[in-house]
């Protein structure tokens, strides 16, 4: 009798081409306005109805996230963003309910639109 054995991206649902060693991505169903977010884990979650490029473009704008979680830049949970510019600066807790998280004014998302963190200092 023969089977197929899944691989670990289908076993985890992960995404095999954007996932890798730093980094989780998975696809699910999300509003057509979103086109990925990062969870408090550290997993990023992606748009599967999104088009390839525009899957790209949101892994490398979550990856920015999940760089600043990773230096101890932004933390958040259901009640509140934790935020600091440089790993010497004091931290500055937001209230979710406070903010419009979709903002891109707001300072994390800034540097997630450059594309990059900017200078530790």
């Amino acid at each position: 009798m023969a089977f197929n054995l899944k691989n670990i991206y289908e076993v985890f649902g992960h995404n095999k081409e954007f996932s890798n060693g730093d980094r989780i991505v998975v696809e699910k169903k999300m509003s057509k306005k979103v086109l990925g977010q990062i969870n408090p884990n550290g997993v990023i979650e992606i748009n599967k109805d999104a088009t390839p490029a525009n899957k790209r473009r949101a892994v490398k704008h979550e990856q920015v996230h999940l760089d600043q979680i990773r230096l101890g830049l932004l933390h958040f949970d259901h009640n509140n963003y934790h935020y600091r510019e440089s790993i010497t600066s004091p931290i500055q807790t937001i209230p979710s309910s406070k903010i419009n998280t979709h903002d891109r004014s707001l300072p994390w998302e800034i540097e997630a639109h450059n594309g990059r963190i900017k200078k530790m200092g």
